[in-house]
């Protein structure tokens, strides 16, 4: 599936139930977080030419969130309470913990593969590619 239909999709289904009251706003407000942290990453990376891939823990974080979302669907529809709702959050809990942990997990692979340098970020101007490719030319010409 593509990734931004999966996160566009998510986000929805959440601000749907945070809407019709069957989930707290804050779970809501953690993943947006993410989304909008990786999607800021993906931005910075972009102008490097690095390309991000989907690792286990992100793809874990999606299910356990789809089934959280299925799973709160299903205890409301079918009007159950008591355990049924405990085990409703306890499954956001994981899917909010699985999403927090991918985040962590991704800057920090970037960060170890040297993606991510402090030296970048204190650069005021950035090259565009066409540049940098102009530059890279040069150098292997030499």
């Amino acid at each position: 599936m593509d990734p931004l239909a999966d996160k566009l999709t998510q986000i929805a289904t959440l601000t749907s139930l945070v809407v019709v009251n069957i989930i707290p706003l804050w779970i809501l407000i953690i993943v947006l977080s993410k989304e909008f942290i990786m999607i800021c990453g993906a931005s910075f990376l972009y102008g490097k030419d690095v390309v991000v891939y989907s690792k286990w823990y992100g793809k874990l974080s999606t299910v356990l969130l789809y089934v959280a979302i299925v799973f709160s669907l299903l205890t409301k529809q079918f009007e159950l309470t008591g355990i049924w709702s405990n085990i409703d959050m306890a499954l956001f809990y994981l899917a909010v913990v699985a999403t927090l942990f991918s985040l962590i997990m991704y800057i920090k692979d970037l960060y170890k593969k040297g993606f991510i340098d402090k030296q970048d970020l204190k650069k005021e101007v950035t090259v565009d590619k066409k540049e940098k490719s102009k530059k890279k030319e040069k150098e292997n010409i030499k």
